[in-house]
């Protein structure tokens, strides 16, 4: 129970969640003060949650060594504990991206083929949604991991979609040369394995066009396409909002403003599945809202009913 908004922003999602989804179980794993708060809520929805309680919180900053050596009482490492032991069937936080993959890695393990775990998430579009990884988990990668991300990303939106995606791999032109060596050598990578349907580089502005289903990425410039997108839709909805505030226009147009701005709210699309680990494990963003965190709360029960990550592993395994 961790993230920007701390233990307030998770003690106010909780209940949306669960008023939400009536088969929904949450155990909330906390430091006992934060834990203690749950009490105030209607008696209904207690009876839904369990607690475990934890010694610290993770810092936003840790590195993956501290997260290991020293995070093993936290209350990221006691909910993972209760995953890998199935206490619990998937995993929410909004708190330090680094320790959860890290803690991911070392309690979980990886499923076959998978060295390093990547967070994928969907965009919306003008029709169907794009999906994009690494969206920060790894900030420094080489051609064979974006490969790997490829491979990872193509077989979980397959298992979702039902069709394999078309694969761009994002970069500052589309045209063959451009860009640097590891991600022209990335592209020969992907274009070269069968299993694949490569449609080439996908620049910025083309991520949102429908040109292609799955844009891979390094978790730098992933996490930088991601905010800046939220932070372009926030732009957007404010200045519609401001501009029409009160008017004739609003008036008859109010249904349709709420579709358009329900289809692009960030908080409504909150929530990265860290694919490649043995568990449902959510990343939810630190800033994320009340409603954003109760997103990334459904996202994983809807995950964990669907049984996506064992689908993963089989697809996986018979690849090999």
């Amino acid at each position: 129970m961790g993230g920007d908004g701390g233990s307030d922003l998770a003690l106010e999602a909780l209940p949306i969640a669960l008023s939400a989804d009536p088969a929904l179980h949450c155990l909330c794993v906390g430091t006992s003060p934060t834990l203690g708060r749950i009490q105030s809520l209607p008696s209904s929805l207690r009876q839904r949650i369990e607690t475990l309680p934890s010694e610290s919180v993770l810092a936003s900053d840790v590195s993956a060594a501290q997260a290991i050596r020293h995070g093993q009482t936290s209350s990221l490492a006691i909910a993972m504990k209760a995953l890998a032991e199935d206490h619990a069937d998937a995993l929410v936080s909004a708190g330090s991206t680094v320790g959860l993959m890290a803690l991911s890695r070392q309690l979980l393990g990886m499923l076959p083929g998978i060295e390093r775990p990547a967070l994928m998430a969907s965009l919306p579009t003008l029709e169907a949604p794009v999906w994009v990884l690494d969206l920060g988990a790894n900030v420094q990668v080489d051609a064979r991991r974006l490969l790997e991300f490829a491979q990872l990303g193509s077989v979980a939106v397959e298992i979702v979609t039902g069709h394999a995606p078309r694969i761009g791999l994002l970069n500052i032109g589309s045209e063959p040369g451009k860009g640097p060596d590891m991600l022209r050598e990335a592209a020969r990578l992907i274009d070269a394995e069968p299993t694949l349907d490569y449609a080439g580089f996908v620049e910025g502005d083309q991520v949102f066009s429908g040109k292609v289903d799955l844009v891979v990425c390094d978790g730098f410039a992933g996490n930088i396409l991601l905010k800046s997108a939220e932070g372009a839709v926030r732009l957007t909805l404010g200045t519609l909002r401001a501009a029409l505030q009160g008017s004739f226009a609003t008036r008859l147009l109010k249904g349709r403003l709420r579709q358009a701005h329900d289809s692009l709210d960030p908080a409504r699309h909150n929530g990265a599945p860290m694919l490649g680990v043995r568990g449902t494990v959510i990343k939810s963003h630190g800033s994320a809202s009340q409603q954003g965190l109760a997103q990334a709360i459904d996202l994983a029960a809807r995950q964990a009913r669907g049984g996506l990550v064992k689908q993963l592993e089989t697809r996986l395994w018979s690849a090999e």
